[in-house]
Formats: structure tokens, C-alpha cells, sequence
């Protein structure tokens, strides 16, 4: 009897030890649904608060069945390799507004919402499972760790430090032959360049607003190498001239459908006879879904502001 009692106290202690074991795996973890996008949910394991990539404790068992996870207000500086580790089959990952500076790419994720951050690196191990990254508002100015991710079709680069002398070159993401879209709004660039002329074979649409883009070094021939651009955002990008020869304008832009113009300081007289040529080729001038509020010396046209102070020329 004394025997049984040792173990069966022991089994009790080994069932107390193992579910310890568990809840400091998932004491932050829990399954729920979780808005990743405006007005979007899924399932996701949150975890809060957050310290360590690794598994809690010195603990090494991973979970296998989960695929979605959202780090909500972690306190941890890195995301390495431990993290996937931890979770193997993770696809898609969901990291925002934390104090994040280095994320590191790995396993099989396929989408992963980073923006918000502070991160200033990214390193990668491997380059064909990622589809979807999104490092918005973030201080990273290295392009090149990005540039070998060779499956992502989705890339948002707006309000980072990804520009050089003011420029920024396609050229750096020509390996991205998958990318269909591609947002860089707000890195405060002069000139959209394409050094070596390679080309965005799938790409459809692209973000260039809240650019003060140069209107004498804004080439159109540039977009050429995009043969399938159907959208183009030319928001807030200080405008007040565009060159457009009606004759190269599909050459430019062959499989164009709309071009968002709004917040630019085009005189009133081009931008209608821009608006009208755009439309005379198929391509829709998008307008707000409210007007615009103009300042003293601008009128509204299709819901848009345009310089009335400024007289051209008849031609």
C-alpha cells in the first residue's frame, strides 16, 4: 500500500508538472477572432504581451495547428528564428504598433502585417513562401534583404526611408516578377527612376502618392515597364505640370483602367484638358468620394482642387 501511495503521489506530480507545462505555453495565447484588416476577421491565437520569441519558459514543444497569429502589445525588441520555431506551420503573421526593430522572415508564412513598428532590419532565410508583407511606418531604409523575397505579390513600403539621394529605383525590386501591387507613398522622393530598365512584368497596381515628385524628371516612359498597370495614385504628390503627348500615352500606359490625381497644384486649364484626354483614352480619372476643401485662388473640378490663379496660355 505504501508502494501505490509513492506512486500514485508521483503521477499526481507529473500531472501537475505537465499542466504547468501547458498553461505557460498558452497563458497568452488564446484563440479568437481578430480584425486584421479594417472590417476583416479571422481566427487568430493572440498573443498579449508577449517578452520572448522563444517558447515560455525554456520550453521547446511547438504547436503544429496553428497557422494564424496576431502579437498584440509585445514588449520583445527581435522576432528571430525561434519564433517559427514555435509555431511550424504558421502562414500568416500579424505584428503592429509595438516597439519591434528587427523581424526576421522564415518558415512557411505567407502574409505578414509588420507596419506600425520600428523596425530597421529584416533578414530572411529562404525567399519563396512569402506572398504579402507590409512594413508601413516603419525606419527601415535596407531595400536588399526585401528585394530576393521573389514570391510576393503584395508590398507595402509607404511612410519607410527605402529612397536614396531622393530617388527611388524600380530597379532594386526587378527579381519581384510576381508583385501586383506595390505601395510607395510617403518615402518624400523626387524621382521615380528605372536604371536598368527591368521590367514589373504582373504588376497592376502602384502607389506613388504623397511624393514631391519633380514634374520635369517625371518620365513617363518609366511606367513601360509595366505592361499590366491598370491603377495609378498620384495623390498629394505636389504636381503643378505633366507632359502628356496623346500619341506615346498608351504606349506608356497600355493596360491603364484609373489614375487618382487629387491634392495636386495643377493650373485649372491642364487639368481639365488632362481629365479630358484621359477619358478620350479609357482611363478614369478617379474622383474623391467628398470634394475637396480648396484654398483661397483654387476652383473644384470633378471633385478636385485646381489652381485658378495661374492663367495658360491658350495654344
Amino acid at each position: 500500500l505504501p508502494l501505490l501511495l509513492v506512486e500514485m503521489k508521483l503521477l499526481l506530480i507529473a500531472l501537475v508538472a505537465l499542466s504547468s507545462i501547458k498553461t505557460a505555453w498558452s497563458v497568452n495565447c488564446s484563440i479568437e477572432s481578430f480584425e486584421y484588416e479594417s472590417e476583416t476577421q479571422e481566427e487568430f491565437c493572440v498573443l498579449k504581451g508577449l517578452k520572448t520569441d522563444g517558447a515560455a519558459a525554456g520550453d521547446k514543444q511547438t504547436d503544429p495547428s496553428i497557422t494564424r497569429v496576431a502579437l498584440v502589445e509585445p514588449s520583445l525588441k527581435r522576432l528571430t528564428a525561434a519564433f517559427y520555431e514555435r509555431f511550424p506551420r504558421l502562414e500568416h503573421l500579424v505584428v503592429r504598433n509595438s516597439g519591434l526593430q528587427q523581424l526576421h522572415i522564415a518558415g512557411n508564412v505567407r502574409i505578414i502585417d509588420a507596419s506600425g513598428n520600428k523596425i530597421k532590419s529584416v533578414t530572411v532565410q529562404g525567399d519563396g513562401a512569402l506572398r504579402e508583407l507590409n512594413l508601413r511606418n516603419n525606419p527601415i531604409s535596407d531595400i536588399s534583404p526585401i528585394s530576393g523575397l521573389v514570391g510576393l505579390t503584395k508590398l507595402n513600403l509607404g511612410n519607410t526611408m527605402m529612397i536614396k539621394e531622393r530617388i527611388f529605383d524600380l530597379t532594386d525590386l526587378a527579381r519581384l516578377t510576381n508583385l501586383t501591387e506595390l505601395y510607395i507613398d510617403g518615402l518624400d522622393f523626387y524621382y521615380l527612376d528605372n536604371t536598368r530598365s527591368r521590367s514589373l512584368p504582373s504588376l497592376r497596381v502602384l502607389d506613388l502618392s504623397r511624393n514631391a515628385i519633380t514634374p520635369s524628371n517625371f518620365k513617363l516612359d518609366v511606367f513601360r515597364s509595366m505592361p499590366k498597370l491598370e491603377v495609378l495614385l498620384l495623390r498629394h504628390c505636389l504636381m503643378s505640370s505633366l507632359t502628356v503627348h496623346t500619341e506615346e500615352l498608351r504606349t506608356n500606359f497600355p493596360s491603364l483602367k484609373q489614375i487618382y490625381l487629387e491634392g495636386n497644384q495643377f493650373p485649372c486649364r491642364l487639368f481639365s484638358q488632362l481629365l479630358d484626354l484621359l477619358r478620350t483614352n479609357g482611363i478614369e480619372p478617379v474622383e474623391p468620394d467628398q470634394p475637396e476643401q480648396c484654398k483661397d485662388g483654387y476652383t473644384l473640378i470633378s471633385q478636385m482642387c485646381c489652381d485658378s490663379s495661374i492663367s495658360i496660355p491658350t495654344p
